[in-house]
Order: structure tokens, then C-alpha cells, then sequence
């Protein structure tokens, strides 16, 4: 029996004992009218008196469980955890992320081919945080959309578009981070970058943000990578293809 039960089970006996007390000690002290010698009238309502005043105090007792008794006994006895399955983490929408888009030309850095990804050298001199990333912070795997909710969540999440509209959109969620980290999303054409993010994390601990991309060239087809950093560490990244190429501005006619 845990202690919620073996509380809300004494708080029922209380509250049954004060019914019971309040209801004998009615009936003795009405039943003694009754009575012709005055000695036994007044011993029978002193006794039903008694019995009303100590339904009073089970009451009380009763009252004091229902507020204090969690708390005391907790005191006396500290709750140990127990492990209980989880199946994935909650989390709760906080300050929403509005990344600030910054289009690199075509002609830019290329990753490293092999290995784990990693930011080119020429964005590592706008680095100035101190603040490293703790370790329990976490990314869900970035959902690519074109369109997101009210709560920055994707619409219509898909890995392959045939004619994408002229920006596209990288959802997540993410637990545990800390604000002041440096935070990086890099959008990747093969070894070509295409778009890239980086500023200091400001979207708090936990919730739903996003990464954008709207290249000045649009869509070519191929295949693209989304990479995202904290610090300079890869975190997590995605791939998704463009299969067709979405409606470009055509070129004004020469007059």
C-alpha cells in the first residue's frame, strides 16, 4: 500500500467515525428526556455530549489528514522513486524560435566528405560565446515542410518535393538547452551551401523551433542536407530531395 492510499483510507475511517460519534451522541442526549430520575437523565446526556464533542475532534482530525497528512508523512517517510516507462518526452512550448535567415551565395565552403559534419572554417571566426552545450540537450529528428502551425510544428512534413515553393521550412523539438549557446543550421546542396543560421540560442529550455531556407537561386534538383550544431558540435541532421525546381523570377524582357 502506498502512502496516497493508506492517508486517503485513514481519512474515510475518520470521516466514518465522526458520522457515527455525531449520530450516537444525537441519540443519547435526546433518548435521556426520557428519563424520570434526574441523576441518570443528566449521566446519559453528559455521556451523549461527550460522545458529540470527540466526533467534533475526530472531525478536526479528519480536516488536519485531508491538509497536512501528505506532507508529514513524506517527512517521516521520504517517497523513493520508482521506474515507471516512458515513451517518448512531453515537451512544452516555450519561446519560439525566430531564426534570422542569412542566403550564402552558391561559390561558398564545402564540408568534409567523409566523417562526422562539422562548420567551415570561415563561419567559425563569428564565434564568441563562451557557453558550451550541456550535455542533456536534445533534438528530435528535423521534419522539412513547407508550411508550420501556430506551434512552429509541420504541416506537411516530406523528404522528397517535385516543385517546392520558394522557402522551406526545418522543424524540431528540443529539450534541454540553455540560452547563450551558439546554435548553427547549415542547408547543404551536395558540397554547395546553400543557406546557414548561427546565433546565440535564445528559445529556452524546451519546445518547438525551426530553420528556414529560401535561396536566392531556388530549388535546383538533388539532393539536400540539413545539419544542425551547438557550439561546434554536430548534433543531429536530415536529408531530404528536389525532384523539380520551383517557379523562379523570369528575367525582365530587354528592351
Amino acid at each position: 500500500m502506498t502512502i496516497d492510499s493508506a492517508l486517503q483510507s485513514l481519512l474515510l475511517v475518520l470521516i466514518a467515525s465522526l458520522l457515527l460519534l455525531l449520530w450516537m451522541g444525537w441519540r443519547t442526549v435526546r433518548g435521556s428526556g426520557g428519563l424520570r430520575f434526574y441523576s441518570l437523565r443528566r449521566q446519559r446526556q453528559k455521556t451523549g455530549w461527550q460522545l458529540i464533542v470527540l466526533g467534533i475532534v475526530v472531525g478536526l482530525a479528519a480536516a488536519g489528514v485531508q491538509i497536512f497528512g501528505r506532507r508529514v508523512a513524506y517527512t517521516i517517510i521520504p517517497p523513493t522513486p520508482s521506474i515507471t516507462p516512458t515513451s517518448t518526452i512531453t515537451l512544452t512550448s516555450t519561446v519560439t524560435l525566430t531564426p534570422t535567415i542569412t542566403s550564402t551565395p552558391e561559390a561558398s565552403a564545402t564540408p568534409t566528405e567523409t566523417g562526422t559534419p562539422s562548420i567551415p572554417e570561415p563561419m567559425l571566426v563569428i564565434f564568441l560565446e563562451s557557453i558550451t552545450p550541456g550535455t542533456a540537450a536534445a533534438f528530435s529528428p528535423i521534419i522539412i515542410a513547407t508550411r508550420l502551425d501556430g506551434f512552429n510544428r509541420p504541416l506537411d512534413g516530406s523528404t522528397s518535393f517535385a516543385r517546392p515553393p520558394r522557402r522551406l521550412l526545418g522543424a524540431f523539438t528540443y529539450d534541454g538547452l540553455q540560452d547563450g549557446v551558439r546554435w548553427t543550421a547549415l542547408w547543404w546542396r551536395g558540397a554547395v551551401l546553400v543557406c546557414s543560421e548561427s546565433k546565440p540560442w535564445d528559445g529556452g529550455t524546451g519546445g518547438y523551433g525551426y530553420t528556414e531556407c529560401e535561396p536566392p537561386a531556388g530549388w535546383p534538383p538533388g539532393e539536400y542536407e540539413v545539419q544542425m550544431f551547438l557550439g561546434q558540435a554536430w548534433w543531429t541532421s536530415t536529408r531530404f530531395t528536389v525532384e523539380g525546381t520551383s517557379a523562379t523570377p523570369s528575367p525582365s524582357p530587354t528592351p
